[in-house]
């Protein structure tokens, strides 16, 4: 099978609005975005999105793109075979974020050698050399950059159709990938070879299954999994526990935009003028602007990955939330109370 080659367009909200962007390394930041653009929630199934076959037999499932999320971020499920994964490459622009939902993947970043399980979660740098190859079984995990605009990449080179594993040379890759501010590398002794200044006194993250700074309100448990000091200020990714009956009460950002996946369990969201019902595999894209509210209203817990760009929201959660539980009447309150001094309203 042939690999296509699309041309990738990255679309600004409007057409109208596209002078008054400002662009910071080629990329709009959703800070950037004027407020008369109007963007609205969207829930993506697990078979919605845009899907593609990587060098012919690894899926790739995009849920959430460029034009989704002002140039935030990108969010994508990868589906790779036995024994897959890409050669060692490094980024120049974007910190990227793999959470393993299925499988056993190594990863190989700088110095860093980890295998990941269902439940890891690694915040991987800018400007480090890193790879990874799946196990012995089909794997399946979650994929985000911020900035956004590196899906174009496969966007371009990704196929249509299942076909058999394609290779492609380093040299035929880079010439494609320049653009998209990707570089990969060969094979070398020293897994830091390559590196970039950008990267320079960072490391990757690994965070097992459990861990994390845990918080507690309103009957839900808020794991915080990175935040700035672990991706730049890029984003924060929050695991959020709903015990049943559990609530994140309705409020709206000012500057984060959100994305939210669910890993088990089944939640309602009221997103502005809209409600949906969300179950595994969903992935919710909320603007920013737009009040917000999520309820556990089954008899079952429910889990969800809160992925918020720039980073800064876990100090509202610092602020907000107990660091012990149970929950309690007076937390909603405080939820709503505290959060103008961070830019978020009820």
């Amino acid at each position: 099978m042939s690999i296509s080659r699309r041309q990738f367009l990255c679309v600004a909200p409007s057409s109208t609005a596209a002078a008054a962007l400002t662009r910071r390394g080629g990329l709009t930041r959703a800070a950037d975005v004027p407020a008369s653009v109007a963007r609205t929630s969207k829930l993506v199934p697990p078979d919605g999105g845009r899907a593609i076959w990587w060098m012919g037999d690894d899926r790739i499932r995009f849920q959430a793109l460029t034009a989704d999320t002002g140039g935030a971020y990108t969010w994508w499920i990868d589906e790779p075979p036995a024994g897959v994964g890409p050669p060692r490459h490094v980024h120049s622009r974007e910190e990227e974020g793999f959470y393993v939902i299925d499988g056993e993947v190594v990863f190989q970043a700088g110095n860093m050698k980890a295998t990941a399980g269902p439940g890891t979660f690694i915040a991987l740098p800018a400007g480090i050399p890193h790879g990874w190859v799946n196990g012995k079984t089909q794997a399946r995990l979650i994929t985000f950059t911020a900035e956004a605009g590196n899906e174009g990449f496969f966007l371009e080179l990704g196929g249509e159709k299942k076909g058999p594993r394609q290779v492609m040379p380093v040299g035929e890759i880079n010439r494609l990938s320049e653009r998209y501010g990707v570089t990969y590398l060969g094979p070398a002794e020293d897994p830091t070879d390559g590196s970039l200044a950008l990267g320079d006194g960072r490391a990757p993250t690994p965070v097992k299954p459990g861990e994390g700074e845990k918080l507690y309100a309103a009957g839900v448990e808020y794991t915080v999994k990175a935040g700035g000091p672990q991706t730049a200020g890029a984003y924060t990714l929050t695991e959020l526990l709903l015990s049943p009956g559990g609530v994140v009460p309705a409020l709206r950002h000012a500057r984060y935009e959100e994305g939210i996946y669910v890993l088990d369990g089944e939640v309602t969201a009221a997103v502005a003028e809209r409600t949906f019902h969300a179950g595994p595999g969903d992935f919710l894209v909320v603007p920013w602007g737009l009040t917000h509210e999520i309820k556990n209203l089954g008899k079952k817990p429910a889990r969800l990955l809160s992925l918020t760009t720039p980073s800064g929201i876990e100090d509202y959660f610092r602020a907000a939330c107990r660091k012990t539980g149970p929950a309690d009447r007076d937390d909603l309150d405080r939820l709503r109370t505290v959060g103008r001094r961070y830019g978020i309203f009820s």
